[in-house]
């Protein structure tokens, strides 16, 4: 079963607490608390082999605070909603995070902080304390405006037959909020029973297919005898409810984390009462959240039901749902095909608790989780550090995190459109509206391209006579063989998609949409072809929101579908190298391939393995930001049935007398200068580099300058992969990024 684990554990103490965040310890691993004592260094980066590039691939990147004052504070059981803005011409997540303050009772006022991050949750600059809403029951209304519900409703009569909940409206993007008190009476022959203010709200509402707004609940019924998972509905903004539906059990449940799924459906997860430990149970509905299938065991990919509580459930664009709930530890889920039917993956992300006797293994982390989805393929969790029952072990140092779980689709060569757009190098023309809607900057030509399924982030294609349509010129021709496309959200539409060359003679459609229903992307795997011009035609006269597509490329490996922090798909013995979207990022891109040293005792490789040929065309881009020893790449291959490296190159840094850098070719023993290059690369310069090789002859060509040699490292009858690497011998104080590889056979 695959499982996955960057866990950061804590022990009794703030000093261990701080030393485990440091250095990634588990929970049993012991912790020398004797001042300043020297420890030894645990290296951090990845070794082996990456993900298969046929299949879909999970990985769990680096923890960060949206919150961590100092001791006393409250932070705790974090809420997030995200909605899309526009910042420099890249749309970004404005994301609101809240935590409570209050004691953990039930008569308990909520009590607020509000952190806001207007990068993706990159960073969050502000938090204001006693904030009037959560964002626990947050959404985005169809006008644009922002609606939360709070989390306890007030009694609406001193018999306390009804109550009222508390909506707030703001037309400001939250910087102020207008509030609404909606009165719901429980269904006729309905009483509360044993639930202080009869209801709690969790969590998210949402606009549904007939315009009301939905949101669970949970209460007690006089008839049921225990707490019911509810949903409730209004179609008035908020100004009055009525019960839609509820989800029928034979055990007690409570918090419920809700999605669409990828084939339109809704699935709502739920936790159970009356267990030790809370246990989760999922529903499904086909008809809107009108009615919902028994609530049956959730299981994990063992086939064991989940432990957890307080879940929550995303759909990402790129179809792959995600489940995140805790107690113990702080776990995320992944299903493949974002039905909610199957669990295929589970990841640890988060492990902090200071024993294991009695309820010492809950008196850390809450286990209170949420999510966002930030891009196509990553979604931001968080998490609290400890609660306000079980911080003491931590002298109430407490706080909110957040962590990338990243979970990608089969496939290598994903273009980043978003990018080239925004860099100038691709283009996009088309029918779309005359005037943009000013509510949703996001509408907009480059909004197919972005990375969100939110229904205004789209380019719109309309016209008043004929069909519909935008063309996506790319920087250059690529062989695609897998389109990613989503329409609309949720209304039946008509595309087909055509390539083309030079854009003036087209393909037959290479993937029809025929009034389908689309809440995420559809990937169509399509015979490799050349193409430079990517045309989307909507229907007729009808108005074809395209809310994202992507391109894929069979012929390159652009590191942009590949979890970051990990080793990249495809590449095998690999160490100290992973797939980065910081620094340099790529090249007209945001990720590329990074081989990073900062070792006396080792370096950085990565390899990746090919078919035989007797010559290979290898290229790929190159750049460097920290240049203190070689660069190694080499042409790998076979003798008979040995691996060997025939070709072995190193690019050495340049010296004040003579800036420009020096190629050199290894004969197995001893390295001998090819040439120096005319001009030296510069530090944080993308250049093209290109290896053409046979199993006689290899020339090299960097940036203008080209070398040939007929000096082998090793025998071979065929060629069969590349090597690149810090040092030979092992030097220390490199960073290489390599992005765009093309690995093919000569012609």
């Amino acid at each position: 079963m695959p499982r996955l684990s960057n866990v950061v554990s804590g022990l009794v103490g703030f000093s261990a607490a701080v030393a485990l965040l440091a250095t990634n310890l588990g929970p049993d691993d012991p912790v020398d608390r004797a001042a300043d004592l020297p420890v030894e260094a645990e290296n951090p980066l990845p070794a082996g082999d990456g993900p298969d590039p046929a299949a879909y691939a999970t990985g769990i990147g680096p923890h960060w605070n949206v919150l961590n004052w100092g001791p006393g504070p409250r932070a705790v059981v974090p809420a997030s909603f995200g909605m899309d803005t526009v910042v420099d011409g890249r749309t970004e997540q404005k994301v609101f995070v809240s935590s409570i303050v209050n004691d953990d009772v039930a008569s308990a006022d909520s009590i607020l902080n509000m952190s806001v991050s207007d990068d993706s949750s990159v960073s969050f600059l502000t938090t204001q304390r006693n904030y009037p809403v959560s964002s626990l029951n947050m959404t985005r209304l169809p006008d644009g405006s922002l609606f939360a519900i709070d989390f306890i409703p007030e009694w609406a009569d001193a018999e306390r037959t009804s109550v009222y909940l508390r909506s707030w409206h703001s037309a400001d993007e939250g910087k102020t909020w207008r509030l609404v008190e909606g009165l719901f009476r429980p269904p006729d022959g309905e009483q509360f029973a044993g639930t202080d203010r009869g209801l709690r709200v969790h969590r998210i509402p949402m606009v549904l297919d007939d315009g009301a707004i939905v949101v669970p609940v949970y209460t007690a019924y006089r008839s049921t005898g225990r707490r019911i998972s509810a949903f409730l509905q209004s179609t008035d903004g908020g100004q009055t409810w009525t019960q839609r539906s509820f989800v029928p059990s034979d055990i007690g449940t409570n918090e419920v984390g809700w999605s669409r799924t990828a084939d339109g459906r809704l699935v709502a997860v739920l936790r159970t009462e009356g267990e030790h430990p809370s246990r989760l149970r999922v529903s499904f509905s086909d008809d809107d959240a009108h009615t919902w299938t028994p609530a049956e065991p959730l299981l994990d990919p063992d086939g064991n039901q989940v432990v957890g509580i307080y879940p929550d459930v995303v759909l990402q664009p790129n179809g792959v749902m995600l489940l995140s709930t805790g107690r113990p530890d702080n776990r995320a889920y992944v299903d493949h095909d974002g039905t909610g039917e199957t669990w295929d993956e589970e990841a640890t992300v988060y492990v902090r608790y200071p024993s294991e006797t009695g309820n010492g293994r809950y008196d850390g982390s809450s286990g209170n989780t949420t999510m966002v989805n930030v891009d196509a393929d990553r979604t931001v969790f968080f998490g609290d550090l400890c609660h306000v029952w079980g911080c003491k072990a931590y002298h109430e140092q407490y706080g909110v995190f957040a962590a990338y779980v990243h979970a990608v689709t089969p496939g290598t060569g994903k273009i980043d459109l978003e990018t080239k757009l925004l860099n100038g190098t691709a283009t996009v023309t088309g029918t779309f509206p005359r005037r943009p809607d000013p509510r949703f900057p996001e509408q907009r030509p480059e909004g197919a391209f972005d990375g969100s399924s939110r229904p205004h982030s789209a380019a719109v294609l309309t016209t008043r006579r004929g069909e519909p349509s935008m063309t996506v010129e790319l920087d250059r021709e690529y062989t695609l063989n897998r389109i990613g496309l989503m329409l609309g959200s949720g209304q039946p539409l008509d595309a087909t998609v055509q390539l083309s060359v030079d854009g003036e003679t087209w393909s037959e459609p290479v993937v029809v949409a025929d009034d389908t229903r689309d809440y995420a992307m559809r990937y169509t795997d399509i015979d490799p072809q050349p193409a430079r011009f990517v045309r989307v035609t909507g229907a007729a006269q009808v108005e074809t929101p395209v809310t994202e597509i992507e391109f894929y490329a069979a012929d390159v490996d652009t590191f942009e579908n590949d979890p970051l922090y990990g080793i990249p798909r495809g590449f095998t013995d690999s160490r100290n190298t992973t797939v980065t979207d910081q620094e340099l990022g790529g090249h007209d891109s945001a990720s590329s391939l990074r081989l990073f040293d900062k070792f006396f005792d080792d370096n950085a490789v990565a390899s990746t393995v090919t078919s035989d040929t007797t010559r290979q065309v290898t290229s790929f881009q190159w750049a460097t930001n920290d240049y203190r020893g070689p660069f190694t790449f080499a042409v790998d291959g076979l003798d008979g049935d040995q691996p060997t490296q025939p070709w072995r190159f190193r690019l050495l840094p340049g010296t004040t007398a003579q800036p420009a850098q020096m190629l050199e070719v290894s004969d197995g023993s001893a390295w001998t200068a090819l040439g120096r290059l005319s001009a030296p690369i510069a530090l944080n310069t993308w250049v093209p580099v290109t290896v053409d090789a046979s199993v006689d002859e290899a020339t090299v060509t960097i940036g203008g300058d080209t070398f040939t040699t007929g000096t082998t490292a090793e025998a071979a009858d065929t060629l069969a992969g590349v090597t690149f690497t810090t040092g030979d011998l092992i030097e220390y104080g490199m960073s290489f990024f390599i992005d765009d590889l093309v690995i093919s056979p000569g012609g």
